[in-house]
Parts: structure tokens; C-alpha cells; sequence
């Protein structure tokens, strides 16, 4: 058994660890808008929140001790896009991940086409099979090493055909979305799901 106190390892030890630990995560493709324009980038501190409103979040590390863009936009214009990272998108995804100066429009660097929203600001990604337009509700700064946590609720979902059903079941399969694992260049897919139905409380160990 190998057992590491957090408090004896460094924040870069801890970060390995977590994303090790933590896996797959799902990736989220920001959108935002601000004064230098639309700004696009990944992030895999992503999940969802609840559903009545439906929400979710995400969380960014600060750059050379400064706010990311991504945080910077959402300040100014507390609106942004999340889309999931298919596979026939992850390398445009890939070119958004780049520690571009401030500024720099990652989706015209990336050849990603925009449309504009339905009911947010910023501009959504065409490409992404999933699009989640989201206002802010709040921004948590967390840690000795600052997180910005975003929590957003989603006001408006695109999917591409044959992706939703007439009853709001979602083909996991059709998105074909790509996970971040640890390192530099780890990534996974769906290609291996199987399913296990929930056990009844009555059928369960030790019911009565």
C-alpha cells in the first residue's frame, strides 16, 4: 500500500497526482468574449452540477500568477459556451490548448468555424457536436496555488442530428467524445462501454 501525506509533497507532486488519480476526465471547450475579442480554450477540471437548473462547471489554474483569458472574458462578460471535444475535433481542441499570448484568437488559429449564440455572447464552435451556452452564476477562487472554479447554468443545448432523441436521451456514442488522462499527450475514447443495471434495494447484500 502506498500512502503519501499531501502535506510532505509539493503542488506539482499533488497535481501529478490528481490527474493521475482523477481518470478520464471529460474536457470542456470554452468560448468566451471579451475586449480583445472571442477566446477559445480546454479544460478537464470539468463536470457536471445538478439539472434543476441545469448546471456545471469548471476550473482554471491562474497563468504566471495572472488570470487566463478565459477568466479574464468571463469578468467582463459573465456568459460562455462549453463544448465537448469529439474525436474528429481533438486536434483543433489541441491547438486551442496553446499558451498563446493574451489576445490571440485561438479559434481562428485552430480553423474552427463560429456561429453566433441563441442566447449568450460569446460565439459557439460549429464543429463540436455539443454546444452548452451558459450564464455565470459564480466564480469560487480556491487554493494556495488559485483555482478559479466557474460555475455556469446552461440556458441552451446544441447537439448535432442523430445525437438527441424525441424522449432527451443522449447517444454517447454519436458525440464519440475524447477524455484527458495524465500527461502531456494522454487521452482516451469510448470505443469500450458496457453496461450494469443498478441493483434493487430489495435484491441488494444484506436487504431483508
Amino acid at each position: 500500500m502506498t500512502e503519501i501525506d499531501a502535506s510532505q509533497v509539493s503542488w506539482q507532486d499533488q497535481y501529478k497526482l490528481m490527474v493521475g488519480t482523477v481518470t478520464p476526465r471529460p474536457i470542456a471547450l470554452v468560448t468566451t468574449l471579451g475586449a480583445d475579442g472571442p477566446n477559445a480554450a480546454p479544460f478537464s477540471f470539468f463536470n457536471a452540477v445538478g439539472s434543476d437548473p441545469a448546471m456545471l462547471m469548471f476550473s482554471v489554474g491562474d497563468r504566471s500568477g495572472k488570470a487566463k483569458d478565459t477568466v479574464r472574458n468571463i469578468r467582463e462578460t459573465p456568459e460562455f459556451v462549453v463544448h465537448i471535444v469529439s474525436d474528429a475535433i481533438k486536434d483543433k481542441m489541441n491547438v486551442c490548448a496553446v499558451d498563446y499570448p493574451f489576445g490571440v484568437n485561438e479559434l481562428e488559429r485552430a480553423g474552427f468555424t463560429i456561429l453566433p449564440s441563441r442566447k449568450v455572447k460569446p460565439p459557439r464552435i460549429a464543429e463540436a457536436p455539443v454546444a452548452l451556452e451558459c450564464k455565470l452564476m459564480q466564480i469560487v477562487e480556491m487554493g494556495r496555488k488559485p483555482y478559479h472554479v466557474v460555475f455556469g447554468e446552461v440556458v441552451y443545448f446544441h447537439y448535432h442530428d442523430g445525437i438527441v432523441n424525441d424522449r432527451f436521451h443522449v447517444d454517447a456514442g454519436a458525440i464519440n467524445p475524447v477524455g484527458r488522462l495524465a500527461g502531456k499527450g494522454g487521452y482516451c475514447r469510448i470505443t469500450d462501454r458496457f453496461e450494469m443495471p443498478r441493483i434493487p434495494l430489495e435484491s441488494a447484500p444484506g436487504a431483508k
